[in-house]
């Protein structure tokens, strides 16, 4: 049981986080085992699984920032950018006008800064203008209170609320064109690139400094059709890879977890080798420095390892790279050095690696999913066009993706439905009596899917949304 207990000078927020709740439902998402009551206190209260997270916000007259509080949602601050990454870690900082950076239309952006909960990172979201001037802050709290008792961590919390605002201003903005709407309700989710703001990767008055930029330079990986992917084995043994891929995978990545192992550079020799001989598409994951040196075919990173890599000397080398995403925020920083795919996890629960994240079930894959399919791929120049301008340009829609995380045969058929490109295998393989029975199994059920990943489909659908964008 979850309760969330708003405190009576904001009541007015019940009924937003009210229909916040019912929108989710119709996604998917379980919210019968959610309560709303009044709290005792000036903040607002999430309980859940016997945690209690405290929301203050500067909503509430007289509020005390003092007061004990996880976070404390400013939304009437004047504070300057710079000021703001000094401010107590608790503190989120919405809407702070940008006066260095603008948009295509020459008009300001503004900000939403706050400090990761675990290694205390400045982080920020840049907003295009044009969602500034319907922006209502209310309606923005009801949402953050609705995903953080759904368990969406603050950063996708933080981002698909903003997502959620500009759905609700197209409504607004068509409900003036249209008396049949009614006036001020979202009609669906987030699920458009042009709806969500975007995770900043540099900005030294923040003291953000990913470190993806390549020293100024933008970086882009070969693409992939999604056709070519199939079922992906992920194995920790190059001799799974010999086994394997005369069995007809197309797609293996090998992840040796220790890098003290002494056969390391052999085994990744060998896999490349391997790859070659039999025109496979392997992936190595992490050691991006030796599948550099060895002419890999392609390497994968997890967030962790994509600081700590090298991205220029990796676009440099040619190789095609997949990177690992656990949520909206993720997703959105990721794209923006265009990988060749994007893997999307763990899905269910997983023992084969210690996982930060929480498992992402089929409601989030498929919410994920659907802006993926949104996010221009082959075309990198395009995906941050305004949307009228993509219409007609020479640009494919959606980044091949990889679901992963305990996936087997029990579940594959529910993760493949939600329209992923791939299915990354673990356990399911390396412990099977037969791997060639599963390999067959898995091959039976991707077959099934009528593939319409052709550039023309691609276009086409780009072409009809384009249409329809708001502009």
């Amino acid at each position: 049981m979850s309760k969330i207990l708003i405190p009576s000078s904001l009541i007015e927020l019940t009924g937003l986080v009210q229909q916040c709740l019912l929108l989710a439902k119709e996604q998917g998402f379980s919210i019968e085992d959610i309560e709303l009551g009044v709290s005792p206190t000036q903040s607002i209260q999430l309980v859940r699984d016997q945690q209690t997270t405290r929301i203050m916000t500067d909503l509430i007259d007289g509020y005390d920032s003092e007061h004990e509080s996880s976070f404390v949602l400013y939304y009437r601050s004047v504070l300057s950018v710079e000021a703001c990454a000094k401010q107590p870690s608790k503190a989120i900082h919405i809407g702070i006008a940008d006066t260095q950076v603008f948009d295509e239309n020459g008009k300001g952006r503004q900000l939403d800064i706050w400090h990761h909960p675990i290694n205390n990172e400045v982080r920020a979201l840049s907003v295009k203008s044009k969602f500034n001037a319907m922006f209502a802050p209310k309606y923005h709290l009801a949402w953050i209170v609705t995903l953080t008792v759904l368990d969406f961590p603050i950063e996708d919390a933080l981002t698909l609320a903003r997502g959620m605002l500009t759905q609700q201003a197209n409504v607004s903005r068509e409900t003036l064109l249209n008396d049949n709407l009614d006036e001020g309700r979202s009609t669906q989710w987030a699920d458009q690139f042009d709806d969500f703001p975007t995770p900043v990767l540099e900005d030294n008055r923040l003291g953000i400094q990913v470190g993806w930029s390549a020293q100024g330079e933008s970086v882009s990986f070969p693409t992939l059709t999604k056709q070519s992917l199939g079922l992906y084995p992920v194995v920790d043994d190059v001799a799974w890879i010999e086994r394997l891929l005369p069995l007809g995978i197309n797609t293996i990545q090998l992840r040796i977890k220790n890098p003290q192992q002494a056969d390391l550079e052999q085994q990744i020799i060998r896999a490349i080798e391997l790859g070659r001989q039999y025109q496979a598409q392997v992936f190595i994951n992490d050691y991006w420095q030796l599948a550099i040196k060895h002419g890999a075919y392609g390497v994968h990173l997890g967030q962790e390892d994509i600081e700590e890599s090298n991205l220029a000397q990796l676009t440099k080398a040619g190789i095609r790279l997949g990177l690992s995403t656990h949520g909206y925020y993720e997703l959105l920083r990721i794209v923006q050095i265009h990988p060749s795919y994007i893997a999307l996890g763990h899905i269910f629960p997983t023992t084969t690696k210690q996982m930060p994240s929480k498992p992402q079930g089929l409601v989030r894959l498929a919410l994920y999913q659907k802006l993926i399919d949104s996010i221009p791929y082959t075309n990198t120049e395009a995906a941050f066009r305004p949307a009228k301008d993509k219409a007609g340009s020479d640009c494919v829609l959606g980044f091949p993706t990889v679901a992963i995380g305990g996936i087997d045969q029990s579940n594959a058929d529910q993760v493949w439905q939600t329209g992923v490109s791939s299915l990354a295998v673990v356990r399911a393989i390396t412990l099977a009596e037969s791997p060639q029975s599963v390999i067959e199994f898995f091959a039976q059920l991707m077959k099934e899917r009528q593939l319409t990943f052709t550039e023309q489909n691609s276009e086409l659908a780009y072409s009809k949304r384009g249409e329809h964008a708001h502009g």
